[in-house]
């Protein structure tokens, strides 16, 4: 039956991979083409791609009647008495002000192009680039042209569009105090949305720096009414921006222990996020050891989680950095009680170099207590060998002395010398020992294991240290 006469434009009408003859359903044929509609004959003049007049001049010459809205590349409003109208769905109210603004934002002109009196079908991408441009400095001088009291009651749509948002910045930094009071009323009660908002968040941040302290407040209360808002602001892109803006302009006591009883719950969450991690540095760096101590405690209470963490390795190096008294002696005292397992972590080992770094001989001895017994294992591992090279550079000649005894004493003490790791440590250690039984036991070592060493590369890099300082091994 398909092959009859009758059915010879469905043959023709078969995509390249379905045929009639294997009686698929009439869907997988494809059907003619639909010609775009074009517009009767206009007095439109030549222009490359439409423009606001364009728009409007278009608007003038469609004819519901036509039908041109059966065609879904034309599915836009009308803007009549302030509502989109549309010949298939109920009009809705909009805002007066902002309704081209809408129109061009988020409807869809796809493949209109002037071209003398009627249309022509064309890349999206040629033309809207053109429109955008057009669209762009259209808006620019329509707010060049706007008082600030002409935009009240759109303060918000302005602050989350691009160039919205610019046009407050620069105009805000000039306003009078009424003028700043009136952005701030129209904000507050959303100002959790504009923190988090790609644009938004700029307003808020030059809002932060011309208010009043009391609106400050203000704001930190909005933050702070519900449970971890201020946590997830924080954990935003965005958010983190406004938020050390705002940080960085309390004035009161009372300001910044808001701030730290609303971060206390999501202190962990937030030292290892790569955005939140940037508030609790910035709490433990330039607030008070007695507005932060809750904050280390949770810190402390999570030591190690925090220390392998990509974020929370830098966090808890700040905190033992800054922390003073009894915030201090704990943070460095569970470091130390994890330190075996820290010191073969990715990240947990630069948190137990940081504390070999401080240099407090207390701190030091603490440490080196506590590795004692794994210097070789450490030092055949990747990172556990950084330790150990700190440990020996940062000790002082006793400890390093001691240190290396336990390497020599090792049975195998030989690998160390042709280890891709331990032979960076036996490096440091001939560096450190300088003279004396120690230096004269390492060359010792080296010496009778020198012809392996010839043939191995991790070997060479041990006899290179000697050619270097043009010192004989033998």
């Amino acid at each position: 039956m398909l092959n009859s006469p009758g059915n010879r434009h469905l043959r023709d009408e078969t995509t390249h991979f379905g045929s009639p003859s294997r009686g698929l359903p009439a869907t997988h044929f494809r059907r003619p083409r639909q010609e775009s509609p074009r517009l009767p004959n206009t007095s439109l003049s030549e222009k490359s791609y439409f423009d606001e007049t364009d728009l409007s001049a278009y608007f003038s010459h469609l004819n519901v009647n036509d039908r041109i809205f059966d065609n879904p590349v034309y599915h836009f409003p009308l803007v009549e008495n302030g509502f989109f109208s549309h010949p298939c769905q109920e009009a809705e109210p909009i805002n007066q002000d902002s309704s081209i603004l809408n129109l061009l934002q988020n409807h869809n002109f796809d493949g209109l192009r002037s071209n003398g009196n009627e249309l022509s079908s064309v890349p999206r991408n040629q033309w809207m680039s053109g429109l955008s441009l057009k669209r762009n400095q259209w808006l620019q001088d329509s707010f060049d042209c706007s008082s600030l009291r002409d935009l009240r009651g759109n303060i918000v749509a302005l602050a989350k569009d691009q160039y919205g948002c610019r046009h407050l910045q620069r105009t805000m930094s000039s306003l009078p105090k009424e003028e700043i009071d009136m952005i701030f009323v129209e904000v507050i009660d959303r100002v959790c949305e504009l923190m988090i908002d790609p644009f938004g968040n700029y307003v808020v941040q030059k809002l932060v720096e011309l208010c009043s302290e009391e609106q400050r407040t203000r704001i930190l209360l909005m933050l702070t009414n519900d449970d971890f808002q201020l946590v997830r602001i924080c954990l935003n892109t965005h958010g983190i921006r406004a938020v050390l803006k705002l940080l960085e302009n309390l004035t009161n006591p009372q300001q910044i222990s808001l701030v730290i009883a609303a971060l206390r719950p999501g202190a962990v969450a937030l030292t290892k996020d790569t955005n939140g991690h940037y508030v609790i540095q910035y709490c433990v760096k330039h607030f008070s050891h007695e507005d932060t101590k809750y904050l280390l405690n949770e810190v402390a209470d999570n030591c190690y989680g925090i220390a392998t963490d990509k974020s929370g390795c830098c966090v808890l190096q700040h905190c033992v950095e800054y922390s003073k008294g009894a915030q201090q002696e704990r943070l460095v005292a569970e470091i130390i009680a994890n330190a075996l397992l820290l010191a073969e972590d990715c990240y947990g080992n630069y948190v137990v170099q940081h504390l070999l770094a401080l240099r407090v001989p207390q701190i030091t001895a603490s440490l080196l207590r506590q590795l004692e017994g794994h210097y070789v294992s450490f030092s055949c591992n990747k990172y556990g060998s950084n330790v150990v090279e700190r440990c020996l550079l940062e000790s002082g000649e006793e400890q390093s002395t001691r240190i290396i005894i336990e390497l020599l004493r090792s049975p195998n003490v030989s690998m160390l010398l042709m280890h891709p790791f331990g032979n960076y440590v036996i490096q440091s250690a001939l560096l450190v020992s300088k003279q004396g039984f120690v230096h004269n036991a390492l060359r010792y070592l080296i010496r009778i294991n020198s012809p392996m060493m010839r043939s191995n590369i991790y070997g060479k890099k041990v006899l290179a240290w000697f050619q270097k300082r043009r010192l004989p091994y033998i």
